[in-house]
């Protein structure tokens, strides 16, 4: 019995001193811990305030506009569409139309609401008034437009755009059937002034030098109406061809090929929105803090500590 109780009260104190030792390590390892939680809550701290100074910089504030001013841009594109589509349907209306006689008199407000009408001219061209525009280029070829002064029965004059022609042919002495001296009627376009190139340079009438379809400087210099007509070439290829062989100015489409780039313009505007703004969010977002991804791995591992 004495044995016994000598040998309890060894490992009675066995067990109290190992105690003892797990205690003082469990509480050296919760003040680890604790530290280490607190300076993940300062780190923490101190990214989300990195974050907030970035997120509400000019810097930012900036970069936001980039996404909207592009789908705003998309938007207005869209709106043009819209606008070039009506237009489009105007203008085949107008063109094929059954071409009417030119009044006399023309309004600048009849030729804005008639442009691509065809019209019928009786007159006789004034070859003496003839100017080249340009240099103009066609089909990669360069050359010059010749606009040329059409007198009608009463003696009023309008401009007419008769065509394109060769460089090698600015002579007039070159291209002796273009030189017409008989009357002649003449279905034409009526088109709107082109309006001046700001690249070019100026025009100067006095040397017969123009480098701009000038509607307003033109009718000046030969005493016409501003009214500008446009003729129609053949509608056989070959007949045209064979008319700039031999120097007749090559007169417009009678169909007129009118660019519509709008709905490709709205893509490209809307898709640069939306990768601009995808590229804002991910730079912007907020960073994940280490007390989170801690949690998202225990969650992930299925660790419940």
């Amino acid at each position: 019995m004495l044995r016994r109780s000598i040998f309890g009260t060894l490992n009675t104190g066995r067990l109290l001193r190992l105690s003892t030792r797990y205690n003082a390590r469990t509480a050296g390892v919760l003040g680890q811990t604790r530290t280490y939680a607190h300076k993940l809550e300062a780190d923490e701290s101190v990214s989300e305030s990195e974050w907030k100074g970035q997120l509400y910089s000019w810097k930012s504030i900036c970069l936001c506009t980039i996404p909207l001013i592009a789908f705003g841009l998309g938007t207005w594109q869209i709106q043009r569409l819209k606008w070039k589509m009506a237009l489009l349907d105007d203008v085949n209306d107008r063109m094929h139309r059954r071409p009417v006689a030119l009044p006399l008199r023309v309004t600048a407000e009849e030729i804005n609401r008639n442009e691509y009408r065809r019209v019928i001219v009786y007159g006789v061209y004034d070859h003496a008034n003839e100017m080249l525009v340009g240099p103009r280029s066609y089909e990669s070829e360069p050359g010059f437009v010749v606009v040329t002064p059409l007198v009608r029965e009463d003696g009023s004059r309008v401009l007419v755009n008769r065509g394109w022609i060769k460089r090698e042919l600015q002579d007039p002495k070159l291209r002796p059937e273009s030189q017409i001296t008989e009357p002649v009627t003449v279905i034409a376009f009526v088109r709107c002034s082109p309006g001046k190139n700001s690249f070019m340079p100026e025009s100067d009438p006095e040397s017969n030098h123009w480098f701009n379809l000038d509607l307003e400087l033109m009718a000046k210099h030969t005493g016409s109406q501003e009214v500008l007509l446009e003729v129609i070439q053949p509608e056989s290829a070959a007949a045209a061809i064979l008319d700039a062989r031999n120097g007749i100015p090559l007169g417009a489409p009678s169909l007129v090929d009118i660019k519509n780039n709008h709905l490709q313009y709205t893509l490209t505007w809307y898709a640069m929105s939306a990768i601009t703004g995808t590229m804002l969010y991910i730079s912007l977002r907020k960073p994940r803090s280490a007390i989170a991804q801690i949690k998202r791995l225990r969650s992930k591992a299925g660790r419940d500590l």
